[in-house]
């Protein structure tokens, strides 16, 4: 077959990539390898049973059928009749599946399931030989089987290929010829490393004098092996696995710190780490004895699902989806089962009950964590991560500040404010009342202090009475609207005073506190309102105050606006005076009983502001009804001194709760007399030191808060109750059940503590019958596309069989053998003939086997998402190699992140491009937010990492192209890459055109290629020297900057071919 070559200049001519990816043809046991000499129950009878039957006849106790199971061999022959071994004729399962009467036919037509003539030949030939029963491959033990002999020994480098080529024989069939060395490294380079090979790795080795091809192919092999880079290609696969992403998901979708674990599993597959070690540690590193840092970083392998904190969410409900998903996971990634089916009802297919999913459950079930947790960052429980700087700033604030609350106990303060309080306690608060109009006290009612009976009044909803400022404080709703009449008067050319205690309930629609206005139109009068709102915190609001004194609105006002603003929930003082001249000038505002600045809008009152107009709370025409506290009410006819205010909106609060009137002191009261002492009475020194203990508080608490912590696992004291869950509710609890796992498989080692540890060498016990397959068969996938068992996720009944089980067996046995040594079995995969051979696909092998599920081809498919763009980074020189650290945010289409935000403060509702180096990182290393998943990857079928995913969907798209053409990284790649072919190509336009091609695919272009591309090259100089312009904005895109040397137009025409080079499905594919 020709090599494909497909160039994308034109976006409307693409359809799809050309990426040779063949649909299944084949099914496991469809071969064409003729009759066996018997039927094989496991290959052929249990997928019929299982399809058809198992559903009411399987280990589902609660929907089983007249008491009959088909999914066990006791179950199936424990009633006479049902299967008469040797005697088909006179078996009621025969009878029944052949039968003609619609209302007893099995299965029943109403499943819409119906056996075809092969498969019913299969049961009859099945029970007349003898029907026979084997427990499903998969839990059964793999024992290591004999390497089968060949008759084309020479083809065979080590055991793997004669498991491959004793299939092939048997088949007919004929390996193909090993593929060409520049193929051969950057095959493995990118299945090793996820990057592209470099000209001079390729030249070195097509120049290698070793003695033999298998030395210099083996060198390369131990070089990529012990790179870092390999470290990070096998992490790629193994976040898949684990969910990992940087925020919680859910629907708010906050930022959360995990990278730390990333980090951890770099390593460990740079160090080499034994595979069970590995596994020990992530699902119990924090109850190893005397755990490291490291150990319990990777126990955050179960911390990845994601974590929900919605306002008005269950926690214990999903705390249990937690749980449950650290089941799904821990059983898809180790043991390759889909134990999550069992959640509601036992399992449909595999021997799984639903007690024993609890079960499974249980050992999970014993994290001290809150269902509802993480708004502001990783959710406990979880650990911190300083530097030595900030251990050694915290340990230095930590001591200072302990020397100095010596000072501040309770035990030395007391004596000495108690001798403060003593002559004041029991004595009235003293407060201005000269020119008082009106006087709201608010400790209950809405009576007029002054003694001019000026009641307030209830408009709508229902007010009500808590703790205040001063004694106690009415609390409105936002539906609650106040009225005090008439008071208030006042006009700007008149002195006036306005004060009172506010605690608004802000939120992102501000609202007016007071308003006293004529009409809707003039609005002449007076008016306190709430705008322009801000978030200060997590879901907590900000808003300066906007003072409007009006005589007709717009034109003819004051209007003043506070700089420092009010907070959600805080308690502030307010006083407003206004010495009559009528100018903004004249106004003056104190928040807490001292001036604050104040910005002026509008100054242009020219009118009269009174109105007889009621003194309302809110505004009952707009529907903007304060929300909050108010507190002590008063409106004075006279502009009221400084000394006035600040004893208003200081001491009185102060004096009040001394003189006893509101009864026993409360804890707030307490606080607030203690924080007046210290910082108005106490003597210079100690309010000196107390603010200088205050100030290192602050610092201590703003390093705390820039400290990196990670979550891990941890158990609690006493271990939670566990009960089967009726239907998967968290509601409906049923039996108790401790720790165990599914009797289909080994048993948990005697008198060991029924804990996550227990259950992590459990699974990595040399006789496990999953853990080692499921492995080895993941690393085939990773390397040849499908797994030895397709479905990787699924090793139950349902799953499909391995077509190589020998094969299978031996990789597990050795993998187990060499002490679960994942470089030696990878090493053992790529050194193999199997995995050298070339990739070409005759007519007959497609057509015998169009997946290569028999491997008698090399591998070859498409780049995964993460590697096609960190080639074209690789190839244009841009990547940045550094290796670890915090997720960084690439280029990514605007407004995506914004259109699925929360907002209220949260973390990551909106998209901050990275910049400098930190644009070309790996992809691995790429920001994951779960709601909205990096976009120019998910086109390329990354997953959004809400789940496990074991096997990664693979499409074929124009989405893929377009992205390709016009993201800005493959854009700048183009230009880096077309700037290198011009620099280092040297001066003849074929050979840069062979330079840029050979980065991108490790081989030089054919003569119809450069032909190709040489035309192209032609067609886009013309284009660009006509139009300057455009070349110039065409070299604009991306943030790296284009080299001022090069000709634009030339550079812009360059880039076109390096894009058309960087479109070749041979470069986003592994051939």
């Amino acid at each position: 077959m020709k090599r494909k070559f497909a160039l994308f200049a034109v976006v409307a001519t693409v359809a799809v990539f050309c990426l040779n990816q063949f649909s299944s043809g084949v099914s496991a046991d469809g071969w064409g390898q003729g009759k066996p000499a018997t039927v094989d129950f496991n290959r052929e009878i249990r997928p019929i049973l299982s399809d058809n039957c198992f559903a009411c006849h399987g280990p589902d106790e609660a929907t089983r059928k007249a008491k009959l199971r088909l999914d066990t061999k006791d179950g199936a022959f424990a009633k006479a009749g049902v299967i008469v071994a040797g005697n088909a004729v006179e078996s009621r399962l025969v009878k029944r599946i052949i039968t003609k009467d619609p209302n007893a036919v099995m299965p029943p037509a109403v499943t819409g399931h119906k056996l075809t003539d092969k498969q019913i030949e299969l049961l009859k030939r099945w029970i007349d030989e003898g029907a026979h029963w084997n427990e499903h491959w998969a839990f059964i033990a793999p024992k290591r089987p004999e390497i089968p002999a060949v008759t084309n020994k020479a083809w065979v480098k080590n055991p793997i290929d004669a498991f491959v080529l004793a299939r092939l024989e048997k088949e007919g069939l004929k390996p193909s010829p090993e593929a060409d060395r520049a193929t051969l490294i950057r095959r493995v380079t990118l299945d090793l490393t996820g990057l592209p090979p470099t000209p001079a790795e390729v030249d070195a080795f097509l120049a290698d004098k070793s003695p033999s091809l298998d030395a210099a192919y083996e060198k390369v092999v131990d070089r990529l092996l012990a790179s870092p880079r390999y470290g990070e290609k096998m992490a790629l696969h193994w976040l898949d696995l684990a969910r990992y992403a940087d925020t919680h998901g859910y629907h708010i979708d906050s930022h959360r710190d995990m990278w730390p674990w990333r980090d951890w599993v770099i390593k460990s597959f740079n160090d080499n780490k034994r595979f069970d070690q590995f596994t020990i540690e992530q699902l119990a590193g924090d109850l190893l004895p005397s755990a490291t840092t490291e150990q319990k970083i990777a126990s955050g392998f179960n911390r990845n699902h994601m974590i929900n904190f919605e306002g008005g969410a269950i926690p214990e409900e999903y705390l249990a989806e937690y749980i449950v998903d650290r089941v799904e996971t821990t059983a898809t990634t180790w043991m390759g089962l889909t134990m999550g089916c069992a959640r509601c009802h036992s399992h449909k297919f595999d021997p799984i009950s639903q007690k024993e999913f609890y079960q499974f459950y249980a050992f999970f079930n014993n994290v001290p964590e809150k269902g509802l947790d993480g708004n502001r960052g990783n959710a406990a429980p979880y650990m911190v991560l300083p530097t030595d700087d900030q251990k050694a700033r915290q340990d230095a604030l930590a001591r200072a500040i302990r020397d100095l609350e010596d000072e501040f106990s309770d035990q030395n303060i007391s004596t000495l404010q108690e001798a403060w309080e003593k002559p004041l306690l029991g004595k009235p608060a003293i407060a201005p009342t000269k020119n008082i109009v009106a006087h709201y006290e608010l400790d209950g009612s809405l009576s007029d202090a002054s003694g001019r009976y000026q009641q307030g009044r209830t408009l709508n909803g229902d007010p009500g009475f808590g703790p205040g400022m001063v004694s106690r404080a009415v609390s409105l709703d936002g539906q609650t609207q106040l009225s005090f009449g008439k008071v208030g008067n006042f006009d700007a050319r008149q002195p006036f005073t306005f004060a009172v205690w506010l605690r608004p309930g802000l939120g992102k629609v501000g609202n007016y506190a007071f308003q006293k206005i004529a009409d809707e139109n003039s609005r002449r009068g007076f008016e306190l309102l709430f705008e322009q709102t801000h978030l200060i915190d997590i879901q907590r609001w900000g808003a300066p105050l906007t003072i409007r004194l009006t005589a007709n609105f717009p034109d003819d006002a004051i209007q003043l606006r506070t700089r420092e603003s009010f907070n959600n929930n805080e308690w502030k003082h307010l006083a407003i005076t206004c010495d009559g001249t009528g100018k903004a000038a004249g106004l003056k505002v104190f928040l807490n009983g001292k001036p604050v600045a104040v910005e002026v809008a509008k100054d242009a009152l020219t009118g009269s502001t009174q109105t007889d107009a009621e003194l309302m709370i809110g505004s009952k025409a707009t529907g903007r009804a304060y929300s909050g506290g108010i507190d002590d009410l008063r409106l004075y006819d006279c502009a009221l001194t400084e000394e006035q205010i600040d004893q208003l909106g200081l001491r009185h609060p102060i004096q009040t709760t001394l003189s006893g009137i509101s009864g026993k002191r409360t804890k707030e009261e307490s606080d607030r007399l203690r924080e007046y002492y210290l910082t108005q009475i106490a003597p210079d020194v100690l309010k000196q030191k107390y603010a200088e203990l205050k100030d290192l508080k602050k610092q201590k608490a703003d390093v705390d808060k820039s400290i990196l912590n990670v979550m891990v696992m941890m158990e609690l004291g006493k271990p939670r109750d566990t009960f089967v869950l009726a239907r998967g509710d968290y509601r409906n609890k049923g039996e108790k059940v401790t720790p165990n796992v599914p009797a289909v498989l080994p048993p948990l080692p005697d008198n060991d503590k029924l804990n996550r540890l227990t259950l992590a060498k459990w699974l990595t016990d040399a006789n496990h019958p999953l853990t080692a397959r499921v492995a080895v068969n993941r690393y085939w996938q990773m390397l040849f596309g499908y797994g030895i068992v397709k479905t990787v996720e699924d090793f139950g009944v349902q799953g499909e069989r391995p077509l190589h089980p020998e094969l299978l067996d031996w990789l597990a046995t050795e993998f187990v053998g060499s002490g679960w040594d994942v470089k030696a079995i990878l090493r053992q995969i790529v050194t193999s003939a199997t995995y050298r051979q070339a990739s070409k696909a005759t007519p007959q092998l497609i057509e015998k086997d169009p997946e290569n599920r028999l491997f008698a081809r090399g591998p070859r498919h498409r780049l995964q998402a993460e590697l096609v763009r960190d080639n074209a980074l690789a190839i244009g020189g841009l990547l940045d190699e550094r290796i670890g650290g915090k997720s960084v945010k690439p280029y990514h289409p605007a407004g995506l992140w914004e259109e699925m935000a929360f907002g209220d403060g949260f973390t990551e509702q909106e998209y901050v491009q990275s910049k400098g180096k930190d644009l070309y990182r790996r992809s691995m290393y790429t920001f994951w937010k779960r709601t909205v998943p990096p976009a120019q990857l998910a086109a390329f079928d990354a997953p959004d990492r809400e789940k496990c995913v074991a096997r990664r969907a693979t499409t074929n798209t124009p989405l893929q192209a377009l992205v390709l053409m016009n993201d800005p990284t493959y854009i700048e790649a183009s230009r880096k890459l077309a700037e290198r072919a011009l620099l280092e190509g040297g001066q003849d336009v074929n050979a840069r055109i062979a330079y840029a091609f050979r980065r991108a695919t490790a081989r030089k272009p054919s003569l119809a290629e450069t032909k190709v591309l040489r035309e192209l090259l032609n067609q886009q100089l013309t284009r660009y020297r006509n139009d300057q312009k455009a070349a110039v904005e065409f070299l604009k895109i991306g943030e790296s900057v284009a080299d001022a040397k090069l000709d634009s137009a030339e550079l812009a025409a360059w880039t076109m071919v390096a894009s058309a080079i960087l479109n070749l499905d041979e470069t986003i594919t592994k051939e």
